[in-house]
Order: C-alpha cells, then sequence, then structure tokens
C-alpha cells in the first residue's frame, strides 16, 4: 500500500481557510490604529475577561483551600492556600499584564518604533502580547485542573 498523492479537497480548503484568517489578522494588526481584537486593545480584554469566567467557574468546584505547591522530599512552606485568594491573583496578574502591554505599545506608538521599523514590528509585537496572555491563562486552566483531579 503506497500513500495517496492525491491533494485533498478538506486540506486545500484549510489551507486556504488557515491562510485568509492569518492574513486578515496580520493586515488588521499592522494599521496604525490597529485592530478592533488586538491584544493590547479590546482583545486584550477578552483575555482578562476569559480568566475571570474561568476563576468563577472553579470556585464552587474547589473547596476551602487549593494545594499550590506540588514536591518530592522535604519542603518547608505553604503547600495550600485559600481558594479566593488564588483564584483572584489569577486574573488581576493577567489585567496588570495586560496594562503593561497596552502602556508598552502607546510608549511605542508615541516614540515612533512602528513607524520606523516598517510593518513587521506590530504584528509581532501584538502575536506576542496575545501568546503571553493566553499562557497565562493556560495555566490558570491547567492549575484548576490539577487540583480537581488531585482532589
Amino acid at each position: 500500500m503506497t500513500p495517496s498523492t492525491r491533494s485533498s479537497g478538506t486540506l486545500d480548503r484549510l489551507v486556504e481557510r488557515t491562510r485568509r484568517i492569518t492574513t486578515w489578522l496580520a493586515s488588521s494588526a499592522a494599521d496604525p490604529a490597529g485592530g478592533r481584537l488586538r491584544p493590547t486593545g479590546s482583545g486584550g480584554l477578552l483575555v482578562v475577561l476569559a480568566s475571570v469566567a474561568v476563576s468563577l467557574a472553579a470556585a464552587p468546584a474547589l473547596g476551602d483551600s487549593v494545594r499550590i505547591r506540588w514536591s518530592i522530599g522535604t519542603y518547608y512552606g505553604p503547600e495550600h492556600a485559600p481558594t479566593p485568594l488564588v483564584l483572584a491573583a489569577f486574573p488581576i496578574f493577567i489585567a496588570v499584564t495586560y496594562v503593561g502591554f497596552w502602556a508598552l505599545r502607546i510608549s511605542l506608538e508615541r516614540i515612533g518604533a512602528f513607524d520606523a521599523t516598517g510593518d513587521l514590528v506590530r504584528p509581532v509585537y501584538e502575536l506576542c502580547a496575545l501568546a503571553t496572555l493566553l499562557m497565562l491563562v493556560f495555566v490558570q486552566v491547567a492549575f484548576v485542573a490539577a487540583n480537581l483531579w488531585g482532589a
């Protein structure tokens, strides 16, 4: 049996859709005014709201305290923390990170860094901001899952 050398119509459609979406995202991020959903704009607020939603959804399922430290061997320190404190810390940290990315974008626009470097720097900056914010939410989801799985 040999692998097929025919091009799959489904694969071609998927590649075309991915190309269109990527082109749209890149063009909206490269625009000097930026897109409405860019990570340092309202898109970042959506990620912060997603973090709040994860915390609110996880609160009833978790107990009074959550495990904050998994270790092998002797460890002298706290291994549990109050659930409301930990669940509130994630959205606060993500919001502070969002504000930092927003302030840095404003500063870079003010000094003309995006204009002087061409069309590539703004999309890369926005992509890095998005990746960082989404990774923080992923860590939050993994933390909640680890506490639910370990309970």
